[in-house]
């Protein structure tokens, strides 16, 4: 039997133990709080960043500022890799960092250590001694020289392949738990994340640079068709009218309207050309306005303008806006009739083009997701619908083939969709949706 001194002694040995336990659950605590709150700045500095070197950086020199990891550097990789070597660093000087290289090719004998893992299994490699992992025998006297007793390899995971991978360095063993694991395979992926934006907004600028190219292009070459094509042009004219003047000859009148024919279509050339696919000065401008202006600058005959309740405002640039109202109206005077005309319905503001009767009504109206415009001319066949929108497509004699395609070009300038479908009494109607109103609807 135990006496009370044996007794006394094998309580105090499990009090020590229990209280031990205690001591180190709380420092454990204490040191995931701390792990959690340097990811958590890490990762928010890592959000300002907006080059990849610089968001390196930030998270190499916040791991290694506090107290938890003696180093830390990053790999870069891409698919089709064979070696890893480190882009930036903290915490080690250069000269320890500067001749790693790592190999990930699953073949090489020395490619099956923790950096390899990471990049083909996409999780984390923790270490929790580093002189106990084959693998990282050709690095154990640099790890001892540096203190380094555990370590753990986070890939980068993207949304497409891993960008690389963080290895993070501690001076003692058995650091890297399931939560410490955890955590810092959270900050892998919000680096593969970060990296992914910076790649789209890269491939994103560069695609711009190629469109600023090419719209200086297609404007130099605007202006050599304008020069080239316009001063033989101008000659043509007026020796036509020389010649007109003396001879008396329906021929005559047909060379006239051939050369109107290529006036026109330089003027939607030069349209696409230079403005079409381009917008400049985009601001909230009210449609009703923009379509009263147009029509006042267009050949409309004998058609009429109305509109349906007030179509609103839209998100864009007005010249360009004004151009595709001014090729709708000339397309529905061009292929308008009188059959299906209806009456103006009371209350409707309407303007004409003309003192007899209108030959065809426009009506121009708003949608939930937009506006659209609308005539009650014969309509457009559905197996034509998508064909109008094409460059030189054109049922009329002396239509360019231009007009339907500027419309389209420009919308889709403005991030809009343009769809053609019937109208009320089976004429076009042609419905924008714009990207604001599409955002107000969801928004709804």
């Amino acid at each position: 039997m135990l006496n009370a001194a044996t007794f006394g002694a094998v309580v105090g040995v499990v009090v020590g133990i229990y209280d031990a336990r205690g001591q180190y659950q709380r420092r454990r605590a204490e040191q995931l709080t701390r792990i959690n709150d340097t990811l958590r700045i890490a990762t928010q500095e890592m959000v300002n960043a907006t080059e990849r070197n610089e968001l390196e950086a930030v998270v190499c020199g916040r791991l290694t500022d506090s107290d938890i990891y003696d180093g830390a550097w990053i790999g870069r990789y891409a698919p089709g890799d064979e070696r890893v070597q480190p882009s930036t660093w903290a915490g080690h000087d250069d000269e320890y960092f500067e001749p790693l290289e790592v190999s990930v090719d699953p073949d090489d004998p020395v490619g099956r250590g923790p950096g390899s893992d990471a990049i083909q299994t996409e999780e984390i490699q923790p270490i929790q001694d580093v002189f106990a992992e084959p693998s990282l025998e050709p690095w154990w006297e640099m790890l001892a020289e540096k203190g380094v007793e555990s370590m753990a390899v986070v890939p980068l995971v993207g949304s497409e392949h891993v960008h690389g991978f963080l290895s993070v360095y501690a001076n003692r063993a058995n650091v890297f738990d399931t939560r410490e694991c955890e955590a810092l395979s959270e900050l892998g992926e919000s680096i593969g994340h970060a990296v992914d934006s910076m790649a789209a907004r890269e491939r994103l600028a560069r695609r711009e640079r190629e469109l600023a190219r090419q719209n200086e292009r297609l404007d130099e070459f605007a202006s050599v068709v304008s020069h080239d094509l316009r001063n033989p042009l101008n000659v043509a004219h007026g020796n036509l009218e020389l010649v007109r003047m003396d001879v008396d000859d329906d021929r005559l009148g047909q060379v006239a309207d051939a050369l109107d024919r290529m006036d026109e279509l330089i003027d939607d050339l030069l349209t696409l050309a230079r403005y079409g696919r381009t917008v400049d000065d985009v601001r909230p401008v009210d449609v009703r306005s923009v379509a009263e202006g147009a029509w006042a600058t267009t050949d409309t005959e004998d058609a009429r303008l109305r509109f349906e309740d007030d179509p609103g405002t839209v998100q864009a640039d007005e010249s360009r806006l004004t151009q595709v109202f001014e090729n709708l109206f000339r397309n529905s005077v061009e292929h308008g009739s009188t059959d299906s005309r209806p009456a103006a319905d009371e209350g409707t503001e309407v303007t004409r083009g003309g003192e007899t009767d209108a030959d065809v009504t426009i009506t121009v109206g708003r949608t939930v997701d937009g506006f659209y415009v609308e005539d009650d001319g014969p309509g457009i066949p559905e197996s034509e619908r998508d064909r109008v929108f094409e460059g030189g497509y054109s049922t009329a004699d002396d239509g360019t083939g231009f007009g339907l395609n500027i419309v389209r070009t420009v919308a889709e300038a403005h991030g809009w969709r343009v769809n053609l479908t019937e109208g009320s009494t089976g004429g076009a109607r042609f419905e924008f949706a714009t990207a604001d109103a599409e955002a107000a609807t969801r928004e709804h």
